[in-house]
């Protein structure tokens, strides 16, 4: 089924809406529609929105004749765009956002489903690695996305962020190893923000700080890839939306009730992220990012009024 340019109305039923913004991914795109074509959980609705691909990316989508597959095209735009106008075009209970070149175990869907709805949560997470395509490798570097400091007792129940305690749970801030209550974001009016990179920070922090119900699958069932020609990773083009997005972030976590409980984590994963895209910046990006940092190093300290040691903690992040 393919729908070109349409506004789409809401339905709600009883699926799972998938929703995977795709732009020039003709390399992955079948692998990505045939993993999840062969998901042993089967009643879900595929939401492709084709971000102005010039490659071979829609070809491929519509050579598939699977009625769950719904193809979307919108003008040139940003992942963030894309996601909300998929948002909008949901049908399902519960929304995933997926990217194109990631993989999942066939289990992803049932496993995420059944344990969001047994607890009714607004957001259930599992665990996840990556692959570095370069190397040809999966790494399990990212400690906290194993979910390993989680207590395993929190399979059994959902909480909120204030009531699970564990702030290492605010390293998870990447969409996609998530399932979501659609009213959930409705209601809190959550949406991505409208940045070339990095739109999935305030969205994420939107969500940890306002779920009243988070649960935990603690099997790795999303693998991330890394490549280079994502533009998470293109830093020499796009660094200024990295602080762009915490300052967006600045103004979900300030007005969040339990903010003291986060505060030192939440600005110790902010300077580390930054200190970890300055090491990538090109030469030509080092002193206006170096002069924006320090700018930023004022202002947080201003905004959250604290003595943390901000500078030390970037130029540790260096070395």
């Amino acid at each position: 089924m393919v729908v070109l340019n349409k506004k789409c109305k809401r339905h709600f039923e009883d699926v799972i809406s998938i929703i995977i913004p795709v732009y020039n991914l003709e390399k992955y795109i079948k692998n990505c529609v045939e993993m999840f074509l062969g998901q042993t959980y089967t009643d879900f609705e595929l939401i492709f929105v084709n971000d102005a691909s010039t490659d071979n990316t829609l070809k491929i989508l519509k050579s598939f004749k699977d009625s769950r597959i719904k193809i979307f095209n919108i003008e040139k735009s940003s992942a963030g765009i894309a996601r909300n106008f998929g948002l909008n075009c949901a049908k399902g209970e519960r929304v995933i956002f997926f990217d194109g070149d990631d993989i999942c175990e066939k289990t992803f869907l049932e496993k995420m489903v059944q344990n969001a709805q047994k607890f009714n949560t607004d957001v259930t997470i599992c665990a996840s690695n990556e692959y570095v395509e370069q190397k040809k490798k999966f790494t399990n570097h990212r400690t906290a996305h194993l979910l390993k400091t989680i207590d395993d007792n929190l399979q059994n129940t959902a909480k909120s962020l204030h009531e699970i305690s564990d702030n290492s749970i605010l390293e998870l801030i990447e969409p996609w190893n998530k399932i979501y209550k659609k009213d959930f974001l409705i209601s809190n009016n959550i949406k991505f923000a409208e940045i070339k990179n990095s739109e999935d920070l305030p969205f994420t922090y939107s969500v940890l700080l306002a779920a009243q119900k988070i649960s935990f699958v603690k099997e790795l069932l999303v693998t991330r890839r890394i490549r280079k020609a994502s533009l998470s990773f293109q830093t020499n083009e796009n660094w200024i939306n990295y602080f762009k997005a915490y300052e967006l972030t600045d103004n979900i976590v300030l007005k969040y009730k339990y903010f003291d409980e986060i505060k030192d984590a939440y600005l110790n994963r902010r300077f580390r992220t930054y200190a970890y895209f300055y090491k990538k910046a090109g030469i030509l990006n080092k002193i206006p990012y170096f002069l924006k940092l320090l700018s930023e190093v004022k202002n947080v300290n201003n905004s959250f009024k604290t003595n943390f040691n901000i500078f030390e903690i970037f130029i540790q992040s260096l070395f």
